[in-house]
């Protein structure tokens, strides 16, 4: 269990997947698709998100659970 076990590639599709989603009910927030596709605690996840911002892939305002890709964070994605 660590957070060196979650990509930012993950991290930054986790993210797509919560904006794609947003007017799904239940919410699920990209926490919610990390801890699904790896296994992860939710501290982990929390902190591969906490990771993500520090290298400029995501942006929040209020809370990192909901939060956006920045172009960096777009990019990773786009080069799939």
């Amino acid at each position: 269990m660590a957070v060196k076990d979650i990509s930012d590639v993950q991290v930054a599709r986790a993210y797509d997947e919560f904006k794609k989603g947003w007017d799904v009910k239940p919410l699920r927030y990209p926490e919610d698709f990390l801890n699904e596709w790896t296994g992860q605690p939710y501290k982990v996840c929390l902190r591969a998100m906490e990771r993500a911002e520090r290298r400029g892939l995501i942006e929040y305002g209020v809370s990192l659970h909901c939060g956006w890709l920045t172009e960096k964070g777009q990019k990773i994605l786009s080069e799939l």
